[in-house]
């Protein structure tokens, strides 16, 4: 096998429970795989009883147990952390509802084996100044402060996203608030609680593959959206009701990715493990294409795809150079109606804002910056 199948084939094994044969694989290549795509202890917990890691040196095992060892810890202190901050919720009549990550990380076969970045959690919007208040108050930084959620950070590694909205569209007319006035209405209560919500199982299926497809049009998304959507589809926990889902997908416009999604996840992890490798050869094209781009974009994308999408959509389907730098360099205020809605607001401000940023962003931005000329130089190449 070489990396990519025996990182499939290793996946295929950590969800079916089988102990895998694996006699040999290139450790430092499925190192960098597994950590593109925020898998390493996922990947670590089965590669432990394959011949290959058994007669690898005791560096090598240790770097793969001691991450394994730091997502458990890491877990169970989100989870202490998140009960503490809806705790105080409860406390002070504050709905509120976990969002991804909070919820899926408890579906993992192997407690600690999803990796994952922050925990997001939607909240009345109405208490927004009093949820700040609350998290500066014990020891967090607010990291960003948006127009949907706020992101707060705290050492050791706490990183929370407060929402208090869910889309950033106003259209009343919008599919995305029809959705989500919908799963507000349709939210079940937890036990014991009075402020404390989830989803219902159809509404957070619907704002997973929102959220999945958002990641994947944009700068992509990688293998753990397909784990993440073969545990959901497999989890005694949601019982999903797809004749009533696709409707509804059909009205987000996302109906045709959850079709290609949930294929693909099919197929790579409902075939036994030791028929992986034949069954990636029967992929149909729109599979191995969608397998490809995910394989490639790692667990959060990349800006290099994002900055091609941005570049192929200026100039009225003819983008040049000269047309991109004009309108990175002047972008319409629209750009900043929700990440900086002050500027939008306030039309005067504008131009020194333009100011602004064309001094500080090639300062603070410039790793970004770099990486986006290389792309543009490369598209430009390309094309002549």
């Amino acid at each position: 096998m070489n990396t990519t199948e025996s990182f499939l084939y290793l996946s295929s094994c950590a969800l079916s429970g089988e102990k895998p044969s694996l006699d040999e694989v290139d450790f430092d290549a499925l190192w960098q795989l597994s950590q593109s795509h925020n898998m390493t202890a996922f990947i670590a917990k089965a590669l432990e009883g394959t011949q290959a890691f058994s007669r690898s040196g005791k560096a090598e095992q240790k770097r793969w147990s001691q991450a394994l060892d730091s997502n458990i810890k890491k877990t169970m202190l989100f989870n202490a952390e998140r009960a503490r901050i809806t705790g105080f919720m409860e406390q002070n009549r504050i709905w509120h509802i976990p969002l991804k990550g909070a919820v899926i990380n408890a579906l993992y076969p192997g407690f600690g084996t999803r990796e994952f970045a922050d925990n997001d959690i939607l909240y009345d919007g109405g208490f927004r100044a009093e949820v700040t208040r609350y998290m500066l108050d014990h020891g967090y930084k607010l990291t960003e402060d948006g127009f949907i959620a706020d992101a707060f950070t705290k050492a050791p590694s706490y990183n929370f996203e407060m929402h208090a909205k869910l889309f950033s569209c106003e259209d009343e007319n919008d599919p995305r608030l029809c959705f989500y006035r919908g799963m507000l209405g349709r939210r079940k209560a937890v036990d014991g609680k009075k402020y404390a919500f989830e989803m219902a199982d159809d509404d957070f299926y619907i704002y997973f593959i929102l959220h999945a497809f958002k990641h994947y049009d944009n700068r992509g998304t990688g293998v753990r959206t397909l784990i993440d959507e073969y545990v959901l589809l497999k989890s005694e926990r949601f019982g999903f009701d797809f004749s009533g889902l696709d409707p509804e997908l059909e009205k987000l416009g996302i109906r045709s990715f959850e079709g290609q999604l949930r294929r693909l996840a099919s197929v790579l992890f409902d075939t036994p493990p030791e028929e992986l490798c034949a069954a990636l050869k029967k992929l149909d094209p729109q599979e191995s294409e969608m397998l490809r781009f995910m394989l490639s974009a790692g667990t959060f994308g990349k800006m290099r795809t994002l900055f091609i999408k941005e570049f192929q959509a200026v100039g009225g389907g003819k983008p040049s150079k000269a047309k991109y730098y004009l309108k990175r360099l002047f972008p319409d205020r629209s750009r900043y109606r929700y990440t900086n809605p002050f500027v939008y607001r306030h039309r005067a401000v504008y131009p020194f804002f333009l100011m602004y940023r064309m001094v500080v962003n090639p300062i603070k931005h410039r790793r970004s910056l770099k990486k986006e000329l290389a792309a543009i130089k490369h598209i430009n190449a390309n094309n002549h």
